[in-house]
């Protein structure tokens, strides 16, 4: 996987194990006695994501690290690894309910390959929550749950008939939807959501051209780097002595022109909105 940089908090000697060998670069994996001193190098960059062990007895100190994390650094990754048998119920739904990006169970979800993917999809998820973010006053209220999901959704190859069924409309309405509402057109906007994910993710530290292409499932790194090339403008080398978020995100602005029209404006919530499709349709 990439050399993500992880912190483990406290030091728990298996749990640190288990991260090396997921990681495959043990000088990327930190480990800190408590939140407060894995602080200062989340902040700075050095972190992506943080691992906290629940164990037996010290319950109430881990949700207490998970929460202090979570304020201080909303958009981090934060993951708790704990044993099942020591927990009751309430402790893990307590835990589940902290704000963790995901629950990992030990010698269930801690090997090495298992671990990787857990880490990755994790990080991807901080990332999608800082893109959004980021555009949300941009992208009217009704659409929001459609940039969610595409953003979301990333590394899936997602297509306008499957994103329309997801959301109980039509191809066509999803189309006048987007269009009305100055939006690229569905096939667009979701290749401009991939992208966005993707150049969030060139910005991290250690990412290459390559690992971000595998993970997004794109065809190649040679592929991402000509589809930011025809959307961006510019060639993988010249967007990252730039900031390749800050390009491909102004370069999406500039495809869009999301005022909507007088009609639209004054528009119900029904008829605008896009909410997931019921499971009973």
């Amino acid at each position: 996987m990439t050399a993500f940089g992880v912190a483990c908090i406290p030091a728990s000697p298996l749990l640190l194990a288990r991260l090396r060998d997921a990681v495959g670069q043990p000088d990327r994996v930190r480990h800190f006695p408590d939140a407060a001193s894995a602080l200062p190098h989340i902040i700075s960059g050095n972190i992506d994501a943080t691992v906290v062990a629940v164990v037996a007895g010290e319950i109430d100190q881990a949700l207490s690290t998970i929460r202090l994390l979570r304020e201080a650094v909303p958009t981090h990754a934060v993951l708790a690894w704990c044993e099942l048998r020591a927990l009751s119920t309430r402790q893990l739904l307590d835990i589940a309910q902290s704000g963790v990006a995901e629950l990992v169970l030990r010698d269930v979800d801690d090997m090495r390959h298992v671990l990787a993917r857990v880490l990755t999809s994790a990080t991807q998820r901080s990332v999608v929550q800082r893109v959004e973010a980021k555009f949300s006053a941009m992208v009217p209220n009704g659409l929001q749950p459609l940039f969610r999901y595409a953003l979301e959704h990333a590394h899936e190859p997602l297509t306008v008939d499957g994103v329309a069924a997801t959301f109980g409309v039509t191809r066509r309405t999803l189309r006048n939807r987007l269009v009305d509402h100055g939006m690229p057109r569905p096939r667009l906007f979701l290749t401009w959501c991939r992208l966005l994910v993707a150049a969030a993710l060139l910005d991290e530290r250690g990412r290459s051209l390559d690992s971000v292409a595998e993970q997004l499932d794109f065809s190649s790194g040679a592929g991402l780097g000509m589809m930011l090339r025809r959307y961006a403008g510019s060639g993988i080398t010249a967007l990252r002595n730039r900031h390749v978020s800050s390009v491909v995100e102004a370069a999406f602005r500039n495809a869009s022109s999301p005022a909507p029209p007088p009609f639209f404006a004054a528009a119900s919530a029904e008829k605008i909105s896009l909410p997931l499709k019921s499971s009973t349709d």
